[in-house]
């Protein structure tokens, strides 16, 4: 007697169901528990983004505009583009996919209220951009240290900055003071650099990678972003030392913050970016 299309699938059915019997008693009770465990956090994080809004993955912000087209002369009349920038070599692909970002700008301006023998008379500034998922590059303490410089002294300043979103009216940079051997090889004796950086992440100004990583980890934010913003001062043969290099850098990020918030930065998507 033929065989009926009901028996057929009972006959197929059977395996299937004697095989997940039998995985059901070779598995310990520990592995069940870790699965109603993993299938419990699944649902608990779905209806925890729908109830609560929270976002476990960042969105990116694109900037206004790409920071290559960084208005110099916005920077004027006290400083103005220095020729050497043009001198600066262009980065490599291992370069690039090394700093994380193809968003980057990098340029000398020069201080024109300064004499020529002033050690803080050129600025280097270089600003780099990241968004969305991105993780933390490597700051200059280990860039620099890598790189064979001796490291003299570390700490965070408050720079008196009006108008940029700090809280009080204060920026706060990371001043970093390393000593570097003389370009010119007569001597032994070794100079020193202050190299300045610090963050704009999400609104919020900040000197260490945990307080960028802080700032992305707000649940209730839908996006994430940071800038990083870094500066050295020199008269084109040493750096200018710590306390020289603080005093300079304020009357720079006067004129540079605003240029960066207003032109690149896209802060509409973070209403408090404001009162940070």
């Amino acid at each position: 007697m033929a065989t009926t299309p009901a028996k057929q699938e009972r006959a197929l059915a059977a395996p299937v169901g004697n095989l997940f019997a039998d995985v059901v008693r070779r598995s310990s009770v520990r592995y069940w528990i870790c699965v109603v465990f993993l299938l419990s956090a699944a649902l608990g994080l779905s209806a925890a983004k729908n109830w609560f809004g929270w976002y476990f993955r960042k969105e990116p912000v694109e900037l206004l505009s790409p920071l290559l087209n960084f208005d110099t002369t916005r920077l004027g009349p006290r400083y103005v583009r220095d020729p050497l920038t043009d001198a600066i070599p262009a980065m490599s692909e291992d370069m690039i996919q090394s700093l994380g970002t193809r968003e980057f700008t990098q340029f000398f301006v020069t201080d024109t209220t300064q004499p020529p023998s002033s050690r803080t008379r050129m600025a280097n500034v270089f600003i780099t951009y990241y968004t969305g998922e991105s993780k933390v590059p490597h700051v200059p303490d280990e860039c620099y240290l890598a790189g064979g410089y001796d490291l003299l002294r570390r700490d965070t300043v408050r720079v008196p900055v009006r108008g940029v979103g700090a809280p009080q009216d204060e920026v706060p940079v990371r001043v970093l003071e390393f000593a570097v051997a003389r370009r010119d090889g007569l001597s032994m004796d070794k100079d020193t650099r202050a190299v300045m950086y610090f963050f704009h992440a999400n609104g919020r100004y900040a000197t260490t990678r945990d307080q960028v990583r802080l700032s992305s980890a707000n649940l209730g934010q839908r996006y994430a972003y940071y800038a990083k913003i870094e500066i050295f001062f020199s008269d084109g043969r040493g750096g200018g030392s710590r306390d020289e290099s603080i005093a300079a850098v304020q009357p720079l990020l006067e004129r540079l913050l605003p240029v960066l918030l207003e032109d690149h930065l896209d802060l509409s998507k973070f209403d408090s970016a404001a009162d940070h």
